[in-house]
């Protein structure tokens, strides 16, 4: 019997995870045919949707652990296990459910990020464009990892500003970006510099990492481009697999 729960309890921790990947892991085109990208966000705005979302998984795995606690003196091993269970299942749901309202398995959110035209070679036709942008993003704590799925045009990082621990998305051109572009496009840009943008679109996902009571907030981007924001002419673009 033992046995059995414990595998249980396994099956339905691995269900979590299952559940709610499935839920939120729909491809960049899937969302856009549903009208669910939210195109032309500050980076404040995607901020304050992503703590929000940390915020709720954060109270609701730290209840679920405590719910879970010890097993108490006078409970036998099948209560507890079978307690551990139910919980684990309220758990799921109330996570499912906030997926569901919030419209996670549905939304991409796109982000705006200036871009700074740095300098031209004329030689080359290359100009050197950076985005010291950022998206102040949660991070790791004990409870909840903090994730960012590995692609080469967008990172996280882990700083200390004022004292206070902070998490940031940035892109992560290596120092520059470097866009290959003809010197009459080039100069246009520069005269509209003020409306250079870098976008980024992304989803938010929320899964259970493992058996250890650690649940996962990963950021998953899933196309970049580098635009004019007022003509919405695309000068470059690329999608994130």
């Amino acid at each position: 019997m033992r046995t059995q729960t414990r595998y249980l309890i396994q099956a339905t921790m691995m269900a979590l995870g299952i559940t709610l990947l499935c839920s939120v892991s729909r491809t960049f085109a899937q969302a856009k045919a549903e009208g669910g990208v939210e195109d032309n966000l500050s980076p404040a705005e995607v901020t304050t949707i992503m703590k929000d979302a940390w915020a709720y998984l954060k109270t609701e795995t730290d209840a679920y652990t405590v719910s879970i606690g010890k097993k108490t003196e006078f409970e036998t091993t099948v209560e507890f296990d079978k307690r551990m269970v139910e919980a684990l299942q309220q758990y799921i749901a109330k996570i499912a459910k906030y997926i569901k309202d919030k419209k996670l398995d549905q939304r991409t959110f796109g982000v705006m990020l200036k871009a700074s035209l740095v300098s031209y070679d004329a030689d080359n036709q290359v100009y050197k464009v950076a985005s010291p942008s950022t998206i102040e993003a949660p991070y790791n704590i004990p409870s909840i990892v903090c994730d960012l799925s590995t692609n080469p045009y967008v990172a996280i990082a882990d700083s200390i500003r004022k004292g206070y621990r902070t998490s940031s998305v940035y892109l992560k051109f290596d120092p520059h970006f470097r866009w290959q572009v003809a010197r009459d496009i080039a100069q246009k840009a520069k005269a509209d510099e003020a409306n250079m943008y870098f976008k980024i679109r992304l989803k938010i996902e929320m899964a259970q990492n493992n058996f250890q009571k650690v649940a996962k907030f990963q950021i998953v981007p899933k196309h970049v481009q580098f635009l004019n924001a007022v003509t919405k002419t695309v000068y470059w673009e690329q999608p994130i697999r």
